[in-house]
């Protein structure tokens, strides 16, 4: 438990320290950098966010059926 405490803390300072360098730059992209629309229109950015949106869909359909596999097991 403690080597992943370790882990997820040493992930988070490198993402803090190296956060100034993401920053949009002049020629980003065909939208402004700092729009919705460029989230959801640049390929970059809409990779990312396809995998956010596939990691909080698989975690909550875990979840659910974690829970009714607990509650077939209680019964």
């Amino acid at each position: 438990m403690k080597s992943i405490k370790f882990l997820l803390s040493s992930c988070v300072i490198l993402l803090l320290t190296g956060i100034k360098n993401l920053y949009a730059h002049p020629g980003h992209g065909s939208t402004d950098g700092h729009s919705f629309i460029h989230y959801l229109t640049e390929p970059m950015h809409a990779m990312v966010l396809a995998a956010v949106i596939i990691m909080i869909a698989s975690s909550v359909t875990w979840l659910i059926l974690r829970k009714k596999k607990k509650q077939t097991v209680d019964i």
